[in-house]
């Protein structure tokens, strides 16, 4: 699977079903605060990777580093 399929697997397995998509290379969840939280630390743990979080909006804007 590709980087963002997997992504968008464990978004889905952590929140259901939420509007989520990719956008120049960014993750844009539609979610609450403690929602997007809960979302990092799962994609901390499975990507062990660095990730910046935003706020835009009623989004959360995740990007990888």
């Amino acid at each position: 699977m590709s980087f963002e399929k997997d992504v968008l697997v464990e978004v889905s397995s952590v929140l259901g079903n939420v509007p989520a998509a990719f956008t120049c290379g960014s993750l844009f969840v539609e979610c609450s605060v403690p929602d997007a939280i809960k979302l990092e630390t799962a994609l901390l743990k499975k990507l062990k990777c660095g990730i910046i979080i935003s706020r835009v909006g009623a989004e959360t804007a995740y990007d990888f580093v």
